[in-house]
C-alpha cells in the first residue's frame, strides 16, 4: 500500500508544478495583485499556522505521539498527524514555487511578485516545520522517533 501513496504524492507533486505554472499565464496574472506586503504576510501567516496546527493537534486532539512525516503515507488529517501534512503542504507548495519558475523570465512585475508569493508559503512551512523539529532534536535519542506532544507543548509555549 505504501508504493500507492508514493506514487499519489509524486503525482501530487507533479500537478502542483502545473498549478505553478499554469497560474503565471498572462490572463490569471492580470487579475492578481500580489506585492511585498502580501508576501510578507504570507510568510508570516504561513509560519504561525504550521505552528498552531500542531499545537492544536496536541491541545485540542489530546495526541500523546506525533508521527515523522514520509512520502510513504498520504494524510490529510491535520488533527492526528499535523506532522504529515505540514511535510506534504511544504513539498506542494515547493513544486508550485518550481512550476513558476519556469515561467520566471517572460514575466511582468506581478508575474515576478506571484513567485515570490509561491516562494513565501513554502519558506513559511518550512521556518515552522524547521521550529517543529528543533523542539522534537530536543528529546533524547529514544523520545526522538515519537516525539511526545507534551515536548512540543513545552516548546511553543
Amino acid at each position: 500500500m505504501r508504493h500507492v501513496w508514493i506514487g499519489l504524492n509524486l503525482v501530487l507533486i507533479g500537478v502542483s508544478v502545473w498549478t505553478g505554472y499554469s497560474e503565471k499565464e498572462p490572463q490569471k496574472l492580470r487579475q492578481a495583485n500580489p506585492g511585498a506586503i502580501f508576501c510578507f504576510v504570507v510568510l508570516v501567516t504561513t509560519t504561525v499556522f504550521s505552528l498552531g496546527s500542531v499545537w492544536y493537534s496536541v491541545s485540542s486532539a489530546k495526541q500523546i505521539a506525533l508521527r515523522r512525516p514520509s512520502l510513504r503515507r498520504f494524510s490529510i488529517d491535520w488533527w492526528h498527524d499535523p506532522l504529515q501534512c505540514l511535510f506534504l503542504s511544504c513539498c506542494f507548495t515547493a513544486a508550485m514555487a518550481v512550476g513558476a519558475a519556469f515561467r520566471l523570465r517572460e514575466t511582468t512585475q506581478t508575474g515576478f511578485w506571484m513567485f515570490i508569493f509561491f516562494v513565501c508559503m513554502f519558506v513559511g512551512l518550512l521556518i515552522g516545520q524547521f521550529i517543529q523539529f528543533t523542539a522534537s532534536a530536543s528529546l533524547t535519542p529514544n523520545q526522538a522517533m515519537q516525539p511526545t506532544a507534551r515536548a512540543y507543548v513545552h516548546y511553543l509555549c
